[in-house]
């Protein structure tokens, strides 16, 4: 039998593997005691039976010859096969001189009994002693591994911070214990070789003094082996002084942590990735379930996942060993299963079977999603979603405030957008912000209300809560993909034409963004936020993935980058055309109103949204160019395009009154405008919005004049954005709803009328108010669902009633502590979270 080598790496991982080759190794050490102990009480036989002195010799020398003890490695070394050999080699000389036996005797006892004891009560049983620490280490570990993933989700940071040095302490002893125990057990292999040897050539040496009639056999045994086997022994001591050393060095080596943690399993280059997981399985009698620790070996080429089923404690398996094919890894959500630090795997072996596993950290979960290509978990987001902030003219209102405060008190502030503000002010603001009933009451110059990190945290939290981002899915791998250009030209001329094909609301929103960016960073001497600062800020929050995955993650710093290139060259990608591109089909933001009358029956919120003329043809079709030719190409693209509020609803969604509604209102619109009455250039901050233009962009102002056409034209998704902002996920009644759509669209069309951009419209506030009531929800059947387990009662009417085992779409967290918002019966409301189970 061949004993393989224990590896300090191998105390790391704690595989079956080293387990089953250390009870090798003890199982010899048991065997070497015991031959020990046999080969004492020969010695001892022989001294005090002289009487039956050469049977005992005869004994004593078969003992010998029989001894046997297994080699560490493959290979032995012509230095340890003589020294394996030496004892049957003593054994035969001594069968050959067994009659000088009676004076060698006497000194016996010093010489090779007590010897051999201590070396197997110190050697050997200090083997066992450092067993019992190990087992004992052992069992801590397994215990404090076990309290620490018993922890729940909700328990506080503090408690979970101690339980991870806990953890580390427990699991650094372990670690500890484990190495020092291999190393002993090496040492007392290694001590076999001389000092157990050598006490039995000090034996022979004296006895060979008595031995007068073998003097001729014992001089040729000197000669012909024994002062060979001693050098031989000299040097194996000496090999063993030089590799203890080299052994405590690197035992060393692998306690000490320096800098981060060490993976045990990335020492062991044999499996992609290995290690303890517990898998949820159903109990024995099908009730109810239990969490089962595998030891798992997964190899990446073959996608070949092992389970072993092994006790810690007991050091043995508790099952057989399960081999399958992975298909598919999963990062389990938080929210979704009260274990943490678990994910879900697929094997092509059970296919319609989902496996949940729990790893022993997040980073060890980390590591093992990186090795099985893991993906994070797809949330996907309907398509109308009740309280979602999106990106309408109440949105562009409070940007404008946010950044009119922020450029007024806030530009010299150091770590400007960088420094956090508390979530439950910037939770307070972004609701009233968003929420037309009260965004008037918003005073952003009050310094003691809202501290500048407040402002800039809840401006970041609008454009990371829009349900798409703003520079949109659909071109975010081609802002990647320009991002990654070589030349630095090559990357700006690619953003410049990305940014021209987004849609207009989002383009305006933009614009406005970057150009209050860009006045942030020209002051970055004093606030040190330059532009790759910013872009570092913004870049995800502005170019956020459709999925969550490794990959995304990567391209992170190309989001960084493209948001730094918009900064640095504003002017050129905002205000100049992209190179190539049709005059007609682009979007530029104007430096200034326009001083040029609007072709009659040219108006774009009329002609080229929602009516086409005589001949029926839209006039979208229908192009004009500039007459004067010193005319700037901002002012014909403002005369082309005049910004007006974003409607987020698909083309064509009108009817014959909101048409009619339009051209009226457009008419006057029109000619307010032929006759001079552009908007004050000099607004401020502190003034009431009309629009969204944008703080010191006067292009965004001009579409004051507009804002009247397009309450008419989109009453309903006027209600709907009030709807989304109202409250921001803040219960209220049916009632409310109602009230705020109507003092919404009456406030803003007086507003409106007080401006002197239009007049109010005798006869259309009925009809205007008729059509912004508000629409039932609409409950979207691929979303998540639940079911109720009780029935439910509504204390009020911003909670649904329902009975038991009822269906609940489109099902999302509520700010409410213990509740959830969804969807019954083309009713939205707040439902209790213990009352209902996932279905999805």
């Amino acid at each position: 039998m061949v004993l393989k080598t224990l590896e300090f790496s191998d105390c790391l991982s704690d595989s079956p593997s080293f387990r089953e080759n250390l009870h090798a190794h003890e199982k010899e050490l048991e065997k070497t005691s015991k031959s020990i102990k046999g080969l004492i009480y020969h010695c001892r036989e022989v001294i005090n039976a002289t009487k039956s002195l050469s049977k005992a010799q005869r004994n004593l020398s078969q003992n010998l010859q029989d001894f046997r003890w297994e080699h560490i490695g493959e290979e032995q070394t012509d230095d340890e096969i003589i020294i394996a050999r030496s004892l049957k080699e003593f054994g035969k000389l001594i069968a050959t001189v067994e009659d000088a036996r009676d004076n060698m005797l006497q000194t016996s006892c010093e010489q090779l009994i007590t010897p051999l004891e201590n070396f197997r009560k110190d050697q050997i049983g200090g083997a066992k002693e450092g067993k019992k620490k190990f087992d004992k280490q052992t069992s801590k570990f397994c215990q404090s591994l076990e309290r620490y993933l018993s922890l729940k989700t909700k328990t506080n940071d503090n408690a979970l911070q101690e339980a991870d040095a806990a953890l580390e302490m427990e699991r650094r002893h372990f670690s500890e214990a484990s190495m020092q125990y291999v190393l002993l057990i090496q040492e007392v292999h290694e001590r076999k070789k001389f000092e157990f040897v050598e006490t039995l050539l000090t034996f022979i040496y004296s006895w060979l003094t008595f031995y007068h009639q073998g003097y001729e056999v014992a001089k040729e045994f000197k000669e012909n082996r024994l002062t060979d086997l001693q050098i031989k022994i000299q040097k194996t001591r000496e090999n063993f002084a030089t590799t203890h050393v080299e052994a405590g060095q690197l035992m060393k080596k692998m306690l000490e942590v320096r800098g981060a943690k060490q993976d045990p399993a990335s020492v062991v280059k044999e499996f992609t990735r290995q290690g303890y997981l517990y898998m949820l399985e159903k109990k024995a009698l099908g009730v109810g379930t239990t969490w089962t620790k595998y030891y798992c070996q997964y190899q990446k080429d073959g996608k070949v996942l092992k389970m072993i089923p092994f006790n810690q404690t007991s050091g043995t398996k508790v099952g057989n060993t399960e081999e399958y094919t992975l298909t598919s890894c999963t990062r389990r959500a938080a929210d979704t299963i009260e274990k943490r630090f678990c994910f879900d795997i697929t094997v092509a072996e059970k296919q319609n079977t989902s496996f949940t596993l729990q790893a022993l950290s997040e980073d060890d979960r980390k590591l093992w999603l990186d090795a099985m290509d893991g993906k994070e978990p797809i949330y996907l987001q309907p398509q109308v979603v009740p309280n979602d902030i999106v990106l309408d003219d109440i949105g562009f209102s409070f940007i404008q405030k946010c950044i009119g405060a922020i450029e007024s008190r806030g530009l010299d502030d150091q770590g400007l957008y960088r420094v956090v503000g508390v979530n439950s002010k910037v939770s307070k603001l972004t609701s009233m912000g968003l929420d037309r009933r009260k965004i008037d009451r918003i005073n952003l110059e009050d310094d003691d209300e809202w501290e500048i990190k407040t402002i800039t945290s809840s401006l970041k939290a609008y454009f990371r809560s829009l349900p798409e981002p703003l520079m949109s899915y659909k071109l975010h791998h081609k802002f990647i993909t320009a991002a990654k250009k070589e030349s630095k030209t090559l990357r700006i001329n690619d953003i410049h034409a990305l940014v021209h094909k987004l849609p207009e609301s989002n383009f305006e929103m933009l614009d406005c963004l970057c150009a209050h960016l860009q006045r942030v960073a020209s002051n970055a001497e004093i606030n040190l936020m330059t532009e790759a600062n910013l872009g570092v800020c913004f870049g995800p929050t502005l170019m956020r993935p459709a999925e969550e995955t490794m990959a995304a993650i990567m391209d992170i710093k190309f989001c960084n980058i493209v948001v730094e290139i918009m900064i640095e060259n504003y002017e050129k990608i905002f205000k100049t055309p992209p190179d190539g591109a049709d005059i007609t089909e682009v979007k530029v933001a104007t430096s200034g109103t326009p001083n040029m009358d609007i072709p009659k029956n040219k108006n774009p919120m009329t002609s080229s949204t929602y009516s086409t003329d005589s001949t029926g043809t839209s006039p979208r079709d229908s192009h004009f160019v500039p007459t004067n030719q010193n005319q700037s190409y901002a002012a014909y693209r403002a005369r082309l395009r005049p910004t007006a509020i974003y409607d987020p609803r698909p083309p064509g969604d009108t009817n014959s009154s909101n048409s009619s509604s339009s051209e009226s209102l457009n008419s006057k619109a029109s000619s307010s405008t032929a006759f001079g009455q552009t908007p004050s250039m000099n607004a401020t901050p502190s003034q009431k919005p009309a629009t969204y233009a944008s703080v010191g962009s006067p292009s965004l102002d001009k579409a004051k004049h507009t804002t009247t056409a397009v309450a008419a034209v989109r009453p309903q998704r006027q209600d709907t954005s009030t709807s989304l902002y109202g409250s921001l996920r803040k219960r209220q009644s049916a009632d409310s709803l109602d009230s705020r759509a109507l003092s919404s669209s009456t406030g803003s069309m007086s507003s409106l009328s007080g401006s002197g951009s239009t007049q109010q419209l005798p006869g259309r506030r009925t009809e205007i108010h008729r059509q912004m009531s508000p629409s039932p929800p609409v409950c979207l059947l691929n979303t998540r669902k639940v079911r109720t387990l009780y029935a439910c009662d509504a204390e009020n009417e911003s909670e649904l009633s329902f009975e038991p085992n009822q269906i609940i779409y489109n099902v999302k967290p509520s700010k409410e502590p213990g509740w959830l918002e969804g969807c019954l019966n083309n009713k939205s409301g707040l439902i209790p979270a213990n009352y209902v189970e996932f279905l999805n």
